[in-house]
């Protein structure tokens, strides 16, 4: 009886052992090969708006998987009236540590900015896009909420 209880906890401590072994290999699989992903925002005097349309909200958030690639393309979508060429947006992403990217100025004549990062990197949870610039819709460009899933 001692000598099956000896095999089986021998057993057990090599299964458990090897599993330590494999699990790190098996996380970096998966985070090796997770896919870019690629997120194209409107920004116009109404806010972000998605690619259905919709507005940005605190209940219509982005989620992005953690440690995946990201780049959000932020697209200048203002209807052309004559306030509209003279507008211009600069779009900065923050992190909740802190981190913070910005895009380059859109406006009529430069009509997409991008900024890539990978989710969730250094531990952050959320990030939010806000444009940095006195612009017509200005309190409506601070809605666009990012959860890392």
């Amino acid at each position: 009886m001692k000598s099956t209880t000896t095999k089986i906890a021998t057993i057990i401590t090599a299964l458990a052992f090897t599993g330590m072994i494999a699990a790190p290999a098996a996380t970096y699989a998966v985070t090796a090969t997770t896919a870019p992903i690629e997120i194209k925002v409107r920004v116009s005097e109404k806010g972000f708006i998605d690619d259905k349309g919709k507005p940005y909200t605190a209940k219509n958030t982005l989620k992005i998987p953690q440690g995946t690639p990201v780049t959000i393309t932020f697209v200048f979508s203002e209807d052309m009236t004559s306030l509209a060429v003279g507008d211009t947006h600069q779009i900065a992403i923050q992190s909740n540590d802190g981190w913070k990217a910005e895009t380059d100025k859109l406006w009529i004549m430069n009509r997409q900015a991008s900024i890539a990062f990978r989710a969730g990197e250094n531990g952050q949870t959320h990030y939010r896009a806000y444009c940095m610039l006195d612009c017509i819709g200005m309190e409506h460009l601070t809605n666009l909420f990012i959860e890392v899933v």
